[in-house]
């Protein structure tokens, strides 16, 4: 399985709901796919789970609410073996937005595992951290939704598709697939238009009326592009495809996307690279071939690079066609920017801030089952390290 959500001790409250509806709802604009959260308030329930995702998933997310959230980062690092200390560069973070706070509780809230990237909340309480081993993200993020909004829009978009990389590839899905005849209409389901032409001719004039240029890196996906040049949108000012082109070879795709659209930027007198990748393939858990592809745009100074995920149905060359949308999407707010920065959260969740004060103390009941298992944790820690030690044990 690809995602598996899990949250501990938490009543479903509908502020709860609504941070796990926040974060199901990132996932599902990464991913495309539903994935929703399994709550627990068992002890014996949640380490069984736990320790069958450690072993079986691509990526693990753990929740819990604000009043468990300082002792649960402390479980999961016994859980799984990691060393953590006060990280210096969220510390001055949270001090500079809270004056006032205690060395202890400052101590506390920046407590993440050497070597996690730490996904800040606006003020730095309850920031949660994502930390990669060789085949796996693990993820803990609070269940707090006046601040969950600005974790995903800040930090867990980025950190998940900069990390999230699948390996186990099967043959090239485009074989002997050609851009001709393709560009109309989807055979999708929906029948909905495969690109928007409308957006593209936009930003190609934006682009032109600039003086930017393009030069895109020498995929295959770049016949589809010469396919909308000659059918829809004329490109053949603005976008120039670059003779630049190498071997994936060892590297994962996202960092063999960034090395495409720098190559194609470094021999081009152009003014900013791209460039798209060929269509990736997994076997899912159906036995059916699991399509994705990333895209990337940089310039001189910054790079970015995202990933795309096939729907259920979609061909290679429609999620082509939907890999060039979304880089034109990227070139336009380039274009208005001068930063190299992708479109993904104009669709997250998006709520009005509501003022409430923050407690740092349990001003709840916590149920007895719940607060044993983060208090004392070790017996049952060793229960999923024994699954996680073959998979973190390279941290």
């Amino acid at each position: 399985m690809i995602l598996s959500l899990l949250s501990l001790g938490v009543e479903q409250t509908a502020s709860i709901r609504e941070s796990q509806s926040a974060i199901e709802t990132a996932f599902k604009h990464i991913l495309d796919d539903d994935f929703k959260f399994n709550n627990y308030a068992s002890e014996k329930d949640f380490i069984d789970a736990l320790s069958k995702s450690v072993a079986e998933d691509h990526m693990i997310v753990l929740a819990t609410e604000p009043a468990l959230f300082k002792a649960f980062k402390n479980f999961v690092c016994r859980s799984f073996q990691l060393k953590s200390k006060p990280n210096k560069s969220l510390m001055k973070y949270i001090s500079e937005r809270n004056p006032s706070i205690s060395e202890a509780n400052l101590l506390e809230h920046a407590d993440i595992p050497v070597g996690a990237t730490p996904l800040c909340t606006q003020d730095g309480l309850y920031t949660g951290f994502g930390i990669k081993a060789k085949k796996q993200l693990l993820i803990v993020l609070p269940l707090d939704d006046r601040r969950i909004d600005y974790v995903i829009n800040r930090g867990l978009f980025t950190y998940v598709r900069n990390n999230m990389d699948m390996s186990a590839l099967i043959s090239d899905p485009l074989k002997d697939v050609t851009a001709e005849g393709s560009a109309v209409s989807s055979s999708h389901a929906a029948k909905s238009a495969l690109y928007d032409v409308n957006a593209i001719r936009k930003t190609v004039d934006k682009l032109s009326d600039r003086g930017l240029t393009v030069a895109i890196a020498n995929t295959k996906t770049v016949d589809f592009i010469g396919n909308i040049s000659t059918t829809s949108v004329d490109l053949s000012e603005t976008v120039f495809i670059s003779p630049y082109n190498e071997p994936k070879g060892e590297k994962s795709a996202r960092v063999y996307a960034i090395d495409l659209a720098k190559g194609a930027l470094e021999n081009s007198t152009n003014s900013v690279g791209a460039a798209i990748t060929k269509v990736f393939s997994v076997m899912g858990e159906d036995e059916k071939p699991q399509f994705f592809m990333y895209i990337c745009i940089a310039d001189r100074q910054t790079a970015n690079v995202a990933k795309l995920v096939a729907e259920n149905g979609e061909t290679p060359p429609e999620l082509i066609y939907k890999a060039i949308d979304e880089l034109f999407k990227m070139l336009d707010l380039w274009a208005d920017t001068g930063y190299a920065i992708p479109q993904f959260t104009d669709e997250a969740v998006v709520k009005e801030s509501r003022a409430a004060e923050e407690s740092d103390t349990f001003n709840k009941k916590i149920k007895i089952a719940v607060f044993s298992i983060l208090a004392s944790g070790t017996v049952v820690s060793l229960i999923v390290s024994f699954v996680a030690q073959n998979v973190y044990g390279v941290l």
